[in-house]
């Protein structure tokens, strides 16, 4: 390898390093349900062109209508919703599409003719692979290949028609070589929008989903919370036990707090020891046992963090938001206090160690801050 080259990257790698996600690349709710749309919508036209054009005899002209109709309404239903989509409803909507493929191809009324059906297989891969969690994408990759074994194992019976290997074979080569594409791509886009070290999308990555959680919450008129987290004393870690050390540290807090996010949340690596957490969908009240989940990750790894957050107000832009969360962040490294905004709060004193900076504040423009004690 010449010097300064990079190191290629086998098929394996790939794959690994897909797999090293607890999420999928955060695209936003609106767009993957956009997503799940155009393939519903396309799938139920290709089914009705099949019947306007001559097609064999043998095709149930019904069973393909009944199939086809449906899926263009479904996925004209979920472009609607896009914006307001739970998204545990995407897997389900792939399970359903999946099951729709299955059916054309097993009542469409001739095997050799509708195994072409077979193809939107690949969009079930697709979707899978861009949009789901690695285990859940290898779960409906998985059901879509014994959906398609299973068709080709009912096909190939003797009413069924002749099935050649010729079929079968063109579809597996098909859409293993764009699952590796697909693969190939999102890694080269992981290079540029998420941080090597913590796997968190780093500054750039960072400001695409920002941008596009202010939309979204804009268009839907939903709520949302950023916070900013700080590791406490990561200086001391780098300086006493080595870089590598803190290294160390920074990949073990992201790896636990990405467990303490829900599906629809992000992490981010803005530099240092400092990080983003966006959390659409989420009020102060919503926020406040996320962002406390994320301190006690810390505590586990005998380390402490602060964290500040802001709640989105009218007007507000990524910068303003970000500003605001970034004083609630300082304003909680001065106290000893974990620490909420919100009216008729008591205040209690926490019962840290002076100079133990270990508060949660969140800014509410216009509301008063008040101590909570810290619920540990």
């Amino acid at each position: 390898m010449p010097p300064g080259s990079a190191p290629q990257r086998s098929a394996a790698d790939m794959v690994q390093a897909w797999f090293r996600r607890s999420r999928p690349f955060p695209y936003s709710r609106e767009v993957a349900g956009a997503a799940m749309a155009l393939f519903y919508v396309m799938g139920g036209i290709t089914i009705l062109l099949v019947l306007i054009f001559p097609h064999p005899s043998a095709l149930n002209e019904g069973v393909l209508l009944v199939l086809g109709a449906p899926s263009i309404l479904i996925g004209g239903g979920v472009y609607l919703l896009r914006r307001r989509l739970p998204v545990a409803a995407l897997p389900w909507l792939l399970a359903a599409g999946t099951v729709i493929i299955t059916l054309s191809i097993l009542l469409g009324g001739s095997g050799p003719a509708t195994l072409a059906f077979s193809f939107f297989y690949l969009w079930v891969v697709i979707y899978a692979l861009l949009f789901l969690a690695p285990m859940v994408a290898t779960l409906h990759i998985g059901l879509a290949a014994a959906a398609y074994g299973a068709a080709l194992i009912w096909l190939a019976q003797p009413e069924g028609g002749t099935i050649t290997a010729f079929e079968p074979t063109v579809v597996v080569i098909v859409i293993a070589v764009t699952g590796g594409v697909i693969l190939w791509l999102s890694r080269a886009r992981d290079r540029s929008e998420i941080d090597p070290l913590t796997l968190a999308a780093n500054r750039r990555g960072l400001d695409r989903i920002l941008d596009a959680a202010l939309q979204e919450a804009e268009a839907a008129r939903e709520v949302l919370v950023v916070g900013i987290i700080d590791v406490d004393h990561f200086k001391e870690v780098n300086d006493v036990l080595g870089h590598a050390a803190g290294d160390q540290l920074l990949e073990e807090l992201a790896r636990g707090w990405r467990a303490a996010l829900r599906a629809t949340d992000t992490l981010g690596r803005i530099g240092g020891d400092e990080f983003v957490v966006v959390l659409p969908g989420c009020s102060r009240g919503d926020a406040a046992p996320i962002l406390e989940r994320l301190r006690l990750a810390a505590l586990n790894l005998e380390t402490t963090c602060s964290v500040g957050g802001a709640l989105l107000e009218p007007e507000d832009s990524a910068s303003l938001l970000l500003g605001r969360a970034d004083t609630a962040l300082y304003r909680a490294k001065s106290q000893a206090a974990t620490a909420w905004s919100g009216r008729g709060l008591p205040r209690v004193p926490d019962p840290a160690p002076a100079g133990r900076a270990r508060g949660l504040w969140v800014s509410v423009p216009g509301a008063p801050r008040m101590a909570l004690p810290d619920r540990t």
